[in-house]
């Protein structure tokens, strides 16, 4: 649940409705952005188990697959097999076709920065920018790269077109509504989200924790932003 994008109040409400589907009644679980703990206390002993998560994504198709399993397993108690076999079903779906997925972050790109108030020629390469933000992600992230780096190359690149095409002349585009656009990508919404939740429910901790990737986050968006502006204007002074 965590590695698909569950808030976490999910993940410890979800486990521990399992458990006590399974008569586990004494049970506890804690749960942060990258761990989970579940302790159990059976008879006369107590079986405690740490889970590492080293990296999270969002995907909704996964996490409702997952969200609905737990209420199956909760309602019906099947056999543990059978439960870990549509466990790795689902976790083993394969995830949605490059093309598509080039597709979606294009269309996103593009549709905000008519939002924002561009034209459809900032439309177009807006789309374009998308799907270099999806190319950049997508390779970094199989390195394992850092999060803030993802960001900073990410965002440092997409600003790159709209700034290049700007100073050869397109007086046509409208550069602050294609980067505020294509940007919008990389934004973590739903973290910021979560975030705001936790603190509601009170789970301070997991709230700081969060609080603390969407900070780092967005310095990572600004570096980026800022790195092809500051080097264009050193290079050939202002537009």
């Amino acid at each position: 649940l965590i590695r698909n994008g569950a808030e976490i109040y999910r993940v410890e409400e979800s486990a521990n409705r399992m458990l006590a589907a399974y008569g586990y009644k004494e049970a506890e679980v804690f749960a942060v952005p990258s761990c989970v703990i579940m302790s159990i206390h059976y008879g006369e002993r107590n079986y405690t188990k740490a889970v590492r998560i080293k990296s999270a994504t969002n995907n909704l198709d996964k996490l409702d697959r997952l969200n609905a399993l737990c209420r199956d397993v909760c309602r019906e108690t099947p056999e543990i097999d059978a439960a870990f076999s549509e466990l790795k079903a689902i976790v083993g779906r394969p995830a949605y076709p490059v093309w598509l997925s080039y597709f979606g972050y294009g269309c996103v790109a593009a549709f905000f920065t008519l939002f924002w108030g561009g034209n459809a020629l900032d439309a177009a390469i807006a789309f374009f920018c998308g799907m270099i933000v999806k190319a950049v992600v997508g390779h970094m992230m199989r390195l394992n790269a850092n999060v803030f780096f993802v960001n900073v190359c990410a965002s440092m690149l997409l600003v790159m077109v709209p700034v290049v095409l700007t100073y050869m002349g397109c007086t046509m585009i409208h550069t602050d509504q294609i980067i505020i656009g294509a940007i919008m990508l990389l934004v973590p919404g739903i973290a910021i989200t979560n975030v705001m939740r936790d603190v509601i429910i009170e789970d301070f901790v997991t709230a700081l924790s969060k609080l603390a990737e969407v900070l780092i986050v967005a310095l990572a968006i600004a570096v980026g932003i800022a790195i092809p502006f500051g080097l264009a204007r050193a290079l050939f002074g202002g537009i």
